[in-house]
């Protein structure tokens, strides 16, 4: 995989940027109120929240960084995808209010897991052709 995917980058960089954004954003320059609420949702405590939200926005921004600096491997295509999906989930059964806001979770986490899904695909597709290059 020596060669550059312009899918993959548009993948990288958006994915990277979603990632970066939404750990330091709404959760270590708030926390944003809708972050809160969403943690006091999960069973933590108003006092517990902010911390919980500390603590997600670092992972956040980890999971960003591990896309822009291993982005021809899957594993950060794939957790992101994990855990968007398991985001999408949580706010489908426990928070379904932000469901209908603005730039809600659904169009949100859709775009996250479809950016995720197509990386995976390239880097398959990429694969696939180092492979077959190398065969023949």
């Amino acid at each position: 995989m020596n060669k550059a995917s312009p899918v993959l980058s548009i993948c990288r960089f958006s994915l990277g940027f979603v990632w970066i954004y939404q750990g330091v954003v709404p959760k270590w320059l708030g926390p944003h109120t809708d972050e809160l609420a969403m943690n006091v949702l999960a069973g933590f405590t108003p006092i517990q929240a902010p911390v919980i939200s500390y603590i997600a926005g670092t992972v956040e921004l980890l999971l960003g960084l591990a896309i822009l600096v291993w982005h021809q491997h899957r594993w950060p295509y794939a957790v992101s995808a994990v855990f968007i999906a398991g985001l999408y989930l949580f706010t489908v059964v426990m928070a379904s209010q932000f469901l209908l806001s603005a730039f809600n979770a659904t169009t949100v986490n859709l775009a996250v897991f479809s950016l995720s899904a197509v990386a995976l695909m390239e880097l398959r597709r990429m694969d696939a052709e180092a492979a077959r290059l190398k065969k023949g």
